[in-house]
């Protein structure tokens, strides 16, 4: 019950957070400089497809990976906890005359790890960008997030921060300047994770670790949205990945 009750705290402070925040977010650079950077990995590391990749953005915040994205996709699909986040990634994808079956997000406050989550869709790419730290349960999310990967071709990419020493004068959370250096893990998943397959599914998974972030930015580290502080270690991502049967954990730190 205590930990429910904490997951609930948690997601009502994200809400306000970034409802609060929404219409502003993109003002910063440090949002477009982690998409960039995450999206340049995604085509690095896999052949994007306009005829059939569908991509899943989720914690998508405004869009700006989902915009990048968009050009070499046939559909990416944003999902936040946010509707204030919602409604700017869906403003902005029409402002730019981007369809809504290209291109469109949906305000869902948590996924349910079964074949209703987004009416059974499956994805060959699922992204999850700077949120990790903010959830309670990072074991349930990876491992929704896995449930909704295509078997067999189905890749993973997390990107967060890695950990530093948060009693470093250099790395402050509350302005968000830390010196964290993009890691990523790569994951195929076991075919018992993917339920109704006969085949073998081979799912990869990369976590990237975001680049130092300016003062004033809009993203926390620390407060009543964070529920990890302090950043994550390449192990404990790598374990979370594996217990949910994700194979050939990649991790690429940031140059």
């Amino acid at each position: 019950m205590e930990s429910t009750t904490r997951q609930t705290t948690i997601e009502e402070a994200n809400v306000a957070h970034f409802d609060k925040f929404a219409q502003n977010y993109d003002d910063n650079p440090f949002v477009d400089q982690v998409a960039k950077q995450v999206v340049d990995l995604i085509r690095n590391k896999v052949a994007l497809s306009e005829e059939s990749t569908i991509m899943l953005d989720y914690a998508c915040g405004t869009g700006q990976i989902s915009r990048k994205s968009e050009p070499y996709v046939k559909k990416v699909i944003g999902v936040d906890i946010s509707q204030g986040m919602v409604n700017q990634y869906n403003q902005r994808a029409s402002d730019q005359a981007i369809p809504q079956e290209k291109m469109q997000a949906l305000c869902i406050p948590r996924l349910h790890g079964d074949d209703s989550d987004l009416d059974g869709q499956k994805f060959d790419i699922i992204i999850c960008a700077q949120a990790y730290h903010h959830f309670s349960d990072i074991n349930k999310v990876t491992k929704d997030l896995t449930n909704l990967l295509k078997p067999g071709i189905g890749r993973l990419f997390i990107a967060d921060l890695m950990q530093y020493d948060r009693g470093n004068s250099s790395h402050s959370e509350e302005s968000g300047e830390t010196v964290s250096h993009s890691h990523h893990h790569h994951h195929h998943q076991d075919q018992h994770q993917h339920h109704h397959h006969h085949h073998h599914p081979h799912h990869s998974s990369h976590v990237q670790s975001t680049p130092s972030a300016p003062t004033g930015h809009h993203e926390p580290f620390s407060g009543p949205s964070v529920a990890h502080h302090g950043g994550f270690t390449s192990d404990q991502i790598t374990t979370v990945l594996e217990s949910v049967g994700l194979q050939d954990v990649e991790f690429i730190p940031n140059a």
